[in-house]
């Protein structure tokens, strides 16, 4: 997000402040000087217009300085000149310094500034002989009223900006989730199932070497699998890069859906696991990211199970209607020790955690539960409205 620049400023002071003190105070001047303005005795008028000009100086950062220095100032002039300040330079310096004062105080304290400000204006026209008192109180009062509305937008201007800060700050951790998540899923699938078949084939090795090749095979089927996923995923995350392939020059293969899952089950039945598979997921196409997600949690979920159970025999039943998409994964009681366990039952671990998150951000939900023999089972079921059709 590009930062607001600054304004330019001297000696600390905003410029524009400089340039309009240096204006007045040297039309005040320049009118006493020439008798344009009868004001006298002049060793009295010249120091007062000059204080006038130079509290203009603290109007940003100490406007109730510059304020009781002007107010203070007139008031001198009013009590020993016989005759307040009343050229047009007095009064922009008065309308300056009372618009500093409601935009640069908080409520309260603008409050009293503007106060301490009426109470020496209303002396000085008293001490003149004068009787516009409505006319100051119009003129201050609408000066401190720009000035307060001014700072009750610079309010809300820099809390909209904080919100918008916060709400990219939220996306970006968001998307770190997500990409944490993807990569979870990838990569902890395919290296349990490179692990398993690993052992499997090292068992093979010492006993019947040509037993090894399937299990070589599975394993080279997940490690392909898995570099699959990974161009995918970092497709997604060049969002710069447009095309058919990637810079290597692969093909990019389509985001994982309910079409993959019989090569997911016949990829993990290679590996091991006795699945039992009822995939009833009509002819009706649903959107990229519920198929997804639907990919991923019987992914993660069967991937728990070889994990953390073993090869035992499972059930897995996925069923899509018109309305929602309801799969369910049931395990038999495996070999697990008891900390695997606590982490198969999403107690622990991060595996299920994700795939729950992914059932809530697709609008479902996910259970887990042991079942009375001491399998397992996780249901999801997720809707599909008719705005995802």
């Amino acid at each position: 997000m590009p930062s607001t620049p600054r304004p330019r400023a001297v000696l600390g002071i905003p410029l524009v402040d400089v340039v309009l003190s240096a204006l007045v105070s040297a039309l005040s001047i320049g009118g006493l000087l020439t008798g344009e303005v009868d004001e006298r005795p002049l060793a009295l008028t010249l120091p007062v217009a000059l204080v006038l000009g130079a509290s203009i100086l603290a109007r940003t950062r100490a406007p109730l300085l510059g304020a009781g220095v002007a107010t203070a100032a007139s008031v001198v002039q009013a009590i020993w000149g016989n005759q307040a300040p009343g050229t047009l330079m007095s009064l922009v310096v008065v309308l300056v310094l009372a618009y500093g004062v409601g935009a640069g105080c908080r409520e309260g304290v603008a409050a009293a500034g503007l106060a301490v400000m009426l109470a020496g204006m209303f002396l000085t026209e008293w001490l003149d002989g004068g009787s516009d008192y409505p006319f100051i109180a119009v003129e201050l009062g609408g000066a401190w009223l720009l000035g307060c509305a001014a700072r009750s937008w610079r309010s809300r201007a820099t809390r909209a900006e904080e919100h918008q800060r916060d709400l990219a700050r939220l996306a970006v951790a968001e998307e770190r989730a997500r990409i944490a998540r993807e990569l979870h899923d990838v990569v902890a699938h395919s290296l349990s199932v490179i692990a398993v078949q690993a052992d499997a084939a090292e068992a093979a090795l010492a006993r019947d070497p040509t037993r090894a090749a399937d299990p070589l095979r599975a394993i080279r089927g997940s490690a392909r699998d898995a570099l699959v996923d990974m161009r995918q995923l970092l497709h997604v995350l060049r969002a710069d890069d447009d095309g058919d392939a990637d810079p290597a020059g692969h093909p990019r293969a389509p985001a994982r859906g309910l079409a993959d899952l019989p090569s997911l089950v016949a990829g993990l039945r290679r590996a091991g696991l006795p699945i039992d598979a009822d995939l009833r997921v009509g002819a009706v196409p649903l959107p990229s990211g519920i198929e997804l997600a639907v990919y991923r949690i019987v992914q993660e979920a069967l991937t728990n199970v070889l994990k953390h159970a073993g090869p035992v025999r499972t059930r897995l039943v996925v069923q899509g209607t018109g309305q929602e998409v309801v799969l369910v994964v049931r395990n038999g009681p495996g070999s697990a020790a008891p900390s695997a366990a606590v982490d198969v039952a999403g107690r622990s671990g991060h595996g299920l955690v994700g795939a729950r998150e992914r059932a809530l951000a697709a609008g479902g939900t996910l259970r887990s539960c042991r079942t009375q023999d001491g399998g397992f089972e996780l249901v999801a079921t997720i809707p599909v409205g008719e705005e995802d059709r």
